[in-house]
């Protein structure tokens, strides 16, 4: 089913939201089903598309799936038969690759075929052969787009792997499959974003012992019986800080429930907060209030300069602030009162979005494809606008056209559905004028 939207922007979002899961917790902890023979069950499951399509990859290998609750989710992986992943399926979506891991362990051998998802420059799995490689696997490319690995016969009681890249969903792979090791194994520049975090504690309840957690140095004592466990995703910081960015650019007011975890949020909020941005904790709350003007104190705020007068934003590896969250960074900066220079050194394409924005009626300067400087603040203008294929992206012009009294068709928010199930539900109970067109109706 083919949707879009007209926004009648405007109106001041106010009231109470509950994020959703995090979506690159939950995936990947599917995948770790794999691992045992027992019952993994999953608790507070959005139904996604990437959800359904993970769940889809994991049946046709041979797992049972009882999916009649999303809140009681069960997955059992005993009859499971097959290390070849889907080639459709697999290639739709990035997070497939996490199933390298999982496979490895059970069969000491995974096929995979080379992973889609949203289109963000050259996205290799480079940082997986390297990886799993210092772990004794071998890699080989077939003809068919497909990539296998393959286990070393003989594995060692100590490992030391040196990470060239702190990739997620390379270290993620790492370690569900050094989880499964009767070996220690310790991984240096290893990703510590709360998703791994999570996962991390998952291995620990099946049964592996992992130290190190929230920090880049992880050390694994692993177990060939690991064992059934059960797992609930943290809040997705990502939409935390969308609906942050929605109330300042709408000046509205939103309390966003449960969103008050410190190792989650904390930073999020600092660097939101240098926008002049009110965000509150109240109890496990945040509570956002957007009546102030958006700007940045460049003598008392803190905030890097790239020269005179011209902050400077740029996303870091975590606990830094995180690129999935710069597209809706940079609508946030064309109501900011001045310039903003933002780079995105992660994704070659990453800011190919700020076009459109442009065309809403933003003043962004494209210096090249990883630096714009973004001038505000701007009235949007609407119009209509086909999103490119990026979630945070369609997600930022959507932001956009919820700020001013002007009408916005979105085309392309499809997209969205990958990790938002209700996200113009959830928007139109605070207030958004937002109409949703199903395309395949008219026709």
């Amino acid at each position: 089913m083919s949707e879009y939207i007209i926004v009648s922007g405007g109106k001041r979002l106010k009231g109470t939201v509950t994020p959703i899961p995090n979506k690159n917790a939950i995936l990947p902890a599917l995948c770790a089903s794999v691992l045992t023979n027992e019952t993994v069950t999953y608790r507070n499951v959005p139904k996604t598309t990437d959800v359904l399509k993970i769940l889809q990859i994991l049946q046709l290998l041979g797992a049972n799936i009882d999916d009649s609750n999303f809140n009681n989710l069960k997955i059992s992986c005993e009859n499971i038969k097959s290390y070849k992943v889907n080639k459709y399926l697999g290639s739709l979506m990035r997070t497939s690759i996490t199933l390298v891991g999982p496979l490895l362990h059970r069969f000491g051998i995974a096929e995979i075929p080379l992973p889609g998802g949203c289109i963000l420059g050259k996205r290799s799995i480079s940082s997986h052969i390297d990886a799993l490689s210092k772990a004794g696997v071998k890699v080989s490319f077939l003809k068919n787009d497909y990539v296998r690995f393959k286990a070393p016969k003989k594995i060692k009681k100590i490992y030391s792997i040196w990470m060239f890249e702190a990739s997620v969903t390379a270290t993620e792979n790492l370690v569900m499959y050094t989880s499964g090791l009767n070996s220690k194994v310790t991984i240096i520049d290893a990703a510590c974003e709360p998703h791994v975090v999570e996962l991390c504690k998952m291995m620990h309840l099946m049964g592996a012992k992992i130290s190190g957690l929230n920090s880049n140095k992880l050390v694994i004592k692993g177990t060939r019986n690991l064992k059934k466990c059960t797992f609930k995703p943290d809040p997705d910081f990502v939409d935390i800080g969308g609906f942050i960015v929605a109330a300042a650019i709408t000046k509205g007011r939103i309390t966003i429930k449960g969103a008050n975890i410190p190792e989650i949020v904390d930073g999020i909020i600092e660097s939101f907060s240098k926008f002049n941005i009110s965000i509150t904790k109240s109890g496990k709350d945040l509570i956002v209030d957007g009546n102030n003007q958006i700007k940045i104190d460049l003598k008392k705020s803190g905030f890097p300069l790239a020269k005179e007068n011209l902050p400077k934003f740029v996303p870091r590896p975590w606990p830094g602030f995180p690129v999935d969250l710069l597209p809706v960074v940079v609508t946030l900066c064309c109501k900011n009162n001045g310039r903003v220079l933002i780079q995105n050194w992660m994704y070659e394409t990453g800011l190919e979005f700020t076009k459109l924005l442009n065309k809403m009626g933003a003043k962004i300067e494209i210096l090249d494809s990883q630096n714009i400087i973004v001038k505000g603040p701007v009235t949007f203008k609407g119009g209509k606008i086909t999103s490119l294929g990026i979630i945070q992206a369609c997600k930022a012009l959507f932001l956009a056209s919820l700020a001013d009294r002007t009408t916005t068709t979105l085309y392309g928010v499809d997209i969205l559905k990958r990790r938002y199930p209700d996200l113009f539900k959830i928007y139109k109970k605070l207030g958004a004028d937002i109409k949703v067109i199903n395309e395949d109706k008219i026709h």
